[in-house]
């Protein structure tokens, strides 16, 4: 079940992208972004999307509560009397609006007021909401917005643009709203962090499941935003390169993916408890063995660990350098790849519980 609710996740996160990003790309003047190819059909898809994947949550919850007396009436009783039914029934009512506003080619502006509702509902009924009503929300909100308007346009101009018209153009203001997105992110997801982990607590999250998703989010981010820099600096005096904004939106799932499976793992508000009930993440016991309370993570250099390190590192570097070079479009993402992979791998081998 776990599996099934992340993957609705993942693609919940590529559907508000999609639409987030053609809500933003037609209040962008025609001379200054590429001639993009947009289907209403894909939109629809993506607005009917939003209801079926925002379900996913309710079919877990009515499986685990399932008790002899029915599925069917579990899950009633979980969509009218609990508050992620509430939290649906809203999403649901407003995925419909969108998709007639869409169907109907109605304003823009009709269209961007129901997306930013329906991002607002997620806000709402999103787990740091109900630990922290009004801070939750708008920080929720908040970090789910700035990531749907920066990924959206980037999907767009990446798998749908038909040449390279207008892309210095394109890049004169997009780069600085990618950067001020990316910023607010950042602000946003650490602040949102520090609601289940506390600082001090963070590296000792790493024992249980969601500290390891966690933390292979945050080594994701880092070929993403090379990825980006190289779109937005280095590649800045060339021709559109499509080739690289692919490699940038690869990796973006990566960071979805990870994301996706972290928030169905039990976050550590208190690292010991949380162990005692789920355990430590299986890559730890491969890794590492088996893990005991009290535990309390520290650096424990090995040569193993560093040597993974440096090659995470020269990895990196190799993917920026590629930038510079006509090779297999492949290869960077392996490299962005590999990165994440040895790591992750050298700071596990470097630390111990």
């Amino acid at each position: 079940m776990t599996i099934f609710t992340a993957l609705a996740d993942f693609l919940l996160y590529t559907a508000f992208s999609y639409l987030a990003g053609s809500v933003v790309l037609k209040f962008v003047p025609e001379d200054k972004k590429p001639r993009i190819v947009e289907s209403k059909t894909v939109l629809l898809i993506c607005a009917a999307g939003i209801a079926l994947f925002s379900l996913a949550p309710l079919i877990e919850l009515a499986a685990f509560l399932e008790n002899g007396e029915g599925w069917t009436k579990i899950f009633l009783t979980v969509l009218l009397e609990s508050r992620t039914g509430h939290g649906w029934l809203v999403a649901l009512a407003l995925s419909l609006l969108l998709g007639l506003a869409i169907f109907f080619d109605t304003s823009k502006y009709n269209q961007a007021y129901y997306l930013v509702l329906l991002i607002l509902v997620i806000g709402y009924f999103s787990h740091v909401a109900s630990l922290s009503l009004w801070s939750g929300f708008a920080s929720h909100s908040l970090h789910f917005f700035f990531m749907a308007i920066w990924t959206g346009v980037l999907l767009h101009v990446a798998w749908f643009s038909t040449d390279g018209s207008n892309w210095p153009r394109f890049l004169a203001w997009f780069t600085p709203y990618a950067i001020f997105c990316v910023a607010a992110l950042i602000a946003t997801g650490v602040f949102i962090m520090f609601y289940f982990i506390e600082p001090q607590s963070y590296a000792n999250s790493w024992v249980l499941p969601y500290g390891q998703m966690l933390l292979l989010k945050h080594l994701s981010i880092i070929p993403l935003l090379a990825a980006a820099f190289i779109n937005g600096f280095l590649n800045k005096g060339r021709p559109l390169e499509r080739v690289w904004l692919k490699l940038e939106s690869f990796l973006l799932f990566f960071v979805f993916l990870f994301t996706a499976f972290m928030s169905k793992q039990a976050p550590p508000h208190e690292v010991h408890h949380t162990f005692q009930a789920e355990g430590a993440a299986p890559l730890v016991v491969w890794l590492k063995g088996e893990q005991f309370i009290p535990f309390d993570a520290s650096l424990d250099w090995s040569a193993n660990g560093i040597a993974l390190l440096a090659i995470g590192v020269l990895l990196l570097g190799m993917m920026v350098f590629s930038s510079y070079r006509q090779i297999s479009s492949w290869l960077p993402f392996l490299f962005g790849t590999g990165f994440i992979i040895t790591v992750y791998i050298g700071l596990m081998l470097n630390v111990t519980f």
